[in-house]
């Protein structure tokens, strides 16, 4: 639920939540000498003694529209009275459609997040006749790199299924491979800006695949 404070005849906070604390500070502001309770909520609306302030609650009014293709604006507001007395404070809110440029903005903020999901996985490699799973985040290839600096070899190294000792250019190939998945990945990001880029209709743009769904699973 949520509900506004009128003073005189002017909408003077809306649309909030119950919040008792909140509206008792601007009741004080307002120099209206009552308080409410929790309990007040209850008896909505509620009509102050200076006869200007009332809290009551409120009615939004948002016209039916797809957030793919359409803004919600800012509102306007109407007090609702009976008998010269304000009981309800009814909010609308405009409609707008989406241009084609906030749409491709909207798509490419989801391109990051998808490379980075493809930046960070797990592959597998031969090393020293043994298959390794090695993760292709930054922070592995740190700790490979860091390796490589810190002496000639070899090296005892704890990859993802298994410890191995591994020489100085085995290191050296592994990280090449996660440097050419890591590149690989923001080779696609760009390619996937580049796509939303030249697209010239809204719905083109929603036809960019960014995260590809999974097979369903066959019962």
């Amino acid at each position: 639920m949520e509900i506004a404070l009128i003073y005189n005849n002017s909408l003077e906070l809306g649309p909030f939540g119950l919040n008792v604390r909140y509206i008792n500070e601007e009741l004080e502001e307002l120099e209206v000498e009552e308080r409410i309770s929790p309990q007040s909520f209850s008896s909505l609306p509620i009509h102050f003694s200076d006869g200007l302030t009332h809290l009551v609650p409120t009615e939004r009014v948002i016209p039916e529209h797809d957030p793919k293709y359409h803004n919600v604006g800012n509102f306007t507001w109407e007090i609702v009275k009976e008998n010269e007395v304000p009981v309800k404070v009814v909010f609308t809110y405009p409609i707008t459609d989406k241009t084609l440029e906030e749409v491709k903005n909207i798509r490419k903020q989801e391109v990051a997040p998808a490379r980075r999901e493809k930046e960070n996985t797990i592959i597998t490699l031969i090393v020293n006749n043994t298959e390794v799973e090695v993760s292709t985040s930054r922070e592995e290839r740190l700790l490979l790199a860091s390796k490589l600096a810190a002496s000639p070899g070899p090296h005892n190294f704890k990859f993802q299924n298994t410890w191995l000792e591994i020489t100085t250019e085995e290191l050296q190939t592994i990280i090449s491979e996660i440097d050419a998945v890591v590149q690989a990945a923001f080779d696609w990001e760009l390619a996937k800006l580049q796509e939303i880029d030249a697209c010239v209709e809204i719905d083109a743009v929603y036809a960019v695949v960014i995260k590809e769904q999974p097979e369903p699973v066959e019962g």
